[in-house]
């Protein structure tokens, strides 16, 4: 009598492979294809079942291995949507250094351009994925892919083939989770008086000189090829010189970004963020960030400046002697400026307080009595002094915060000078000043309690 033999069936423990080991049988004993199904099933195997494997098995009589008879299927992850972006804003605005160690200005890139029509951007929509299955039959669910926010922005709309094109020329950029086109006026000749003065909304390039008495104002980048007289820049972001100005001390620029020239000379300037120059000559400079003249013709002679951030310069002052004014670090007037407003913020929240408890016993009068107090003129002076005093509070702890921010990153600062300091300098960090009297190499001058002191340049 022919009987059926039993099979042992192994399953992994992620239940992703089941493996089928035939015993060898007694006389009489024998495997069918029914038999090794019935065995994969009472162990609940049921998916990616191999059946050539199973007859294999059987013909060739493969006894005492376990053969791999069944295999499930690996999940397929999906993938995001994404953007391929046409336009790079992340540059570095530095110019570069040549091989002799002057600095390069035509180097410096201040806008990526767009053309209309062209396209900035194709979004890739996302690829959904795919569950996969043990041989038990049981789903993997598979990462779903999502897709992405159409982009937000303007000066572009989206086409149904998912690209992104510009709908005019001009400057792109990133701004948080925006993309946007601005304008830009470019001036291909001289700005002068007959081309007249500009006040744009955008960025400002001018690819020839901008000639005396003319006013250059724009809410974003001014960059000018040629040489700069005695005018006035004014820029809500930044100001790129690439051949420098001679201001004639009638020469103004103010900026809320960063600053990189050639040089400068004979002009007052005001900077947020830092300038990168190889000369200031008898300049009279403020600037809130750092001031970085280390190229090799890298200089500050006469005038006074002021980087609050500190100062790192080539060569300070000339063999001549000339007086060099150079601070470094918040100053007396703005630690001053700051106890003022501490001081106003005291008196202020003192003065509200009053206010409140003036308003407060009106209100337990109209309790009392029954009797509205809104237009009584003494309640009416307590409501419009409450009105102006909170306004005024509010701006005045603005400032204090941002005076704070200022003298927290200008602490530390210090004046670095990469290869040597003449005599007539003088050098005021903070409220504490040194007169040079004597060369100094290359050294670095910081403040040490009431003292300017000077070490190497590390």
């Amino acid at each position: 009598m022919v009987t059926e033999e039993k099979p042992i069936v192994r399953m992994t423990a992620d239940s992703m492979e089941a493996y089928v080991m035939l015993i060898t049988p007694d006389d009489g004993g024998e495997y069918t294809i029914e038999s090794l199904q019935k065995a994969l099933d009472d162990r609940g195997v049921k998916y990616g079942i191999d059946e050539a494997a199973l007859t294999e098995l059987i013909d060739e009589k493969k006894y005492g291995v376990e053969t791999l008879v069944a295999q499930g299927t690996e999940p397929v992850d999906g993938k995001d949507g994404y953007y391929d972006y046409n336009f790079n804003c992340n540059f570095d605005k530095k110019p570069l250094m040549r091989p002799d160690g002057t600095v390069d200005y035509w180097s410096v890139k201040s806008i990526e351009s767009v053309v209309q029509d062209q396209v900035i951007a194709e979004y890739h929509p996302c690829v959904e994925g795919m569950d996969g299955k043990t041989v038990t039959g049981k789903p993997i669910p598979a990462k779903r892919g999502r897709e992405q926010l159409p982009l937000k922005g303007k000066g572009f709309e989206r086409k149904d083939d998912n690209t992104y094109v510009a709908l005019m020329s001009g400057k792109i950029e990133t701004q948080n989770d925006r993309v946007v086109i601005l304008p830009v006026h470019e001036l291909s000749g001289n700005a002068d008086l007959s081309s007249g003065n500009i006040d744009f909304h955008g960025d400002v390039v001018i690819h020839g000189s901008v000639e005396s008495g003319v006013i250059v104002k724009a809410s974003g980048t001014i960059t000018v090829d040629g040489i700069v007289e005695a005018c006035t820049l004014e820029a809500g972001k930044d100001i790129i010189l690439r051949s420098g100005m001679l201001g004639g001390n009638k020469a103004s620029v103010k900026t809320k970004g960063s600053i990189t020239a050639k040089f400068f000379e004979f002009t007052r300037i005001e900077c947020a963020g830092d300038i990168r120059a190889d000369v200031l000559m008898d300049c009279q400079v403020q600037c809130f960030g750092k001031i970085i003249m280390n190229g090799k013709r890298g200089s500050i002679i006469g005038g006074l400046t002021h980087g609050v951030c500190g100062i790192e310069v080539t060569t300070l002052g000339n063999d001549a002697e000339k007086k060099t004014v150079i601070m470094a670090g918040a100053s007396p007037e703005g630690y001053a400026k700051l106890r003022q407003l501490e001081k106003t913020i005291q008196e202020l929240s003192q003065g509200l307080a009053q206010i409140e408890e003036g308003l407060r016993k009106f209100e337990e009068l109209e309790k009392a009595r029954g009797v509205s107090y809104k237009d009584d003129p003494r309640r009416v002076t307590l409501l419009r002094i409450k009105i102006r005093d909170t306004a005024t509070l509010a701006h005045s702890k603005e400032e204090a915060k941002q005076l704070r921010n200022l003298i927290e990153s200008a602490s530390g600062a210090c004046v670095t000078v990469l290869r040597g300091t003449y005599p007539g300098a003088v050098i005021q960090i903070e409220d504490t000043k040194l007169l040079v009297q004597n060369y100094v190499k290359a050294a670095e001058f910081y403040k040490l309690q009431d003292k300017i002191k000077t070490r190497e340049c590390s």
